[in-house]
């Protein structure tokens, strides 16, 4: 994708395409597939993201960039952040973004107000993003476990404006057996060029072998 070019294809018309374009050219990142789209009937993987929310009225591009090196998180869990906590992934430091998605927000697909994105349809991209990297740190585990979301918490500092791209920026911070706390911030390039933090997230996720075993 060039920054003449839409992920799926157009015109660079709309929020953050230059920035998307940045982003896939970082030899920091790979390219590490998309987020599917519900395909099986008979199943209810990816039911709700894949065939409620990926769909080309709601969200029709969905790109996963995953960092190269991790590194590992602190082996104790942090506190949790409060309400005067800033963001801090959407700026180059020691502690870069795990994962980074680029979504292609649709309107009126997933609006709640005029040209503003539903918050729930925000939670629901937040909780997916970090999810994601949440398996990525979990690679080496002996046994198959799934990442059950136990708290989410999500600051709406800002609207996020519909059609165009927003990307979220996650970062597993800390992790202790099989919780996992996890950051991200949500950000969107204006039309002056400007990188602005539109939301951000704090979870807790618990990797468990069985649904039915999904506690603290």
């Amino acid at each position: 994708m060039t920054s003449q070019q839409k992920p799926g294809g157009g015109s660079a018309g709309g929020l953050g395409y230059a920035l998307a374009a940045l982003l896939l050219q970082d030899k920091d990142y790979t390219h590490s597939g998309s987020f599917p789209r519900h395909s099986d009937t008979h199943s209810d993987r990816f039911g709700y993201f894949g065939g409620t929310l990926a769909t080309a009225e709601t969200i029709p591009t969905r790109l996963i960039l995953q960092r190269r090196i991790l590194q590992p998180p602190l082996a104790i869990g942090p506190p949790w952040p409060d309400s005067k906590t800033r963001p801090s992934l959407a700026q180059p430091s020691v502690h870069p973004a795990d994962i980074i998605v680029i979504l292609e927000l649709s309107a009126p697909g997933v609006s709640g107000h005029r040209s503003t994105a539903h918050g729930g349809v925000l939670a629901s991209c937040f909780d997916e993003t970090m999810h994601k990297a949440v398996a990525a740190h979990s690679v080496d585990t002996r046994h198959v476990t799934k990442p059950y979301t136990a708290r989410l918490d999500i600051r709406y500092r800002q609207p996020v404006q519909v059609p165009g791209l927003l990307i979220i920026r996650a970062k597993v911070v800390a992790r202790m057996g099989r919780k996992f706390w996890v950051h991200a911030v949500a950000c969107q390039q204006l039309d002056n060029g400007e990188e602005t933090p539109t939301t951000d997230a704090f979870a807790l996720f618990l990797a468990v072998g069985d649904s039915r075993s999904c506690r603290l």
